[in-house]
């Protein structure tokens, strides 16, 4: 699969999920292996102290590095996340956080992912690591 085909594959997959244009996450780079997301911080998405939810920020992570695994695959083949783990550094306030997906590893079923948030001075926000699961072509 060349480069342009797996961004047209990514890009086809991130665009055409509900969720991902319902809360506005915004898909800013693509290659293999490594994905950039975006999305504006909303009020809608604080929890009780003004901060952004951790469900919102966790969201974000895994859908950068699913993304990010997405990238590693072959037409026909979709990824779920199977476990995550993360961990929330610091509130987030900023008014656009960015999350980066990337692949540690990557097998014949499990993918291990990694994805930052940040803001928009580049302050690491949380980090979380995924397994993603791979399902074949049926």
């Amino acid at each position: 699969m060349t480069n342009e085909e797996m961004f047209k594959k990514v890009e086809k997959r991130f665009y055409s999920q509900d969720f991902l244009s319902f809360v506005g996450m915004k898909l800013e780079h693509i290659e293999r292996g490594k994905v950039i997301i975006s999305c504006e911080n909303k009020k809608e998405f604080s929890q009780y102290l003004g901060y952004m939810h951790g469900g919102m920020v966790a969201a974000l992570a895994d859908t950068a590095g699913r993304h990010a695994a997405a990238s590693m695959l072959e037409e026909g083949y979709k990824t779920v996340t199977s476990e995550l783990k993360i961990h929330y550094l610091k509130p987030v306030v900023a008014k656009k956080v960015i999350a980066v997906g990337e692949v540690l590893s990557a097998g014949k079923k499990l993918i291990i992912v990694e994805s930052v948030i940040k803001d928009e001075e580049d302050n690491m926000l949380a980090k979380m690591i995924a397994t993603m699961f791979v399902i074949d072509p049926s």
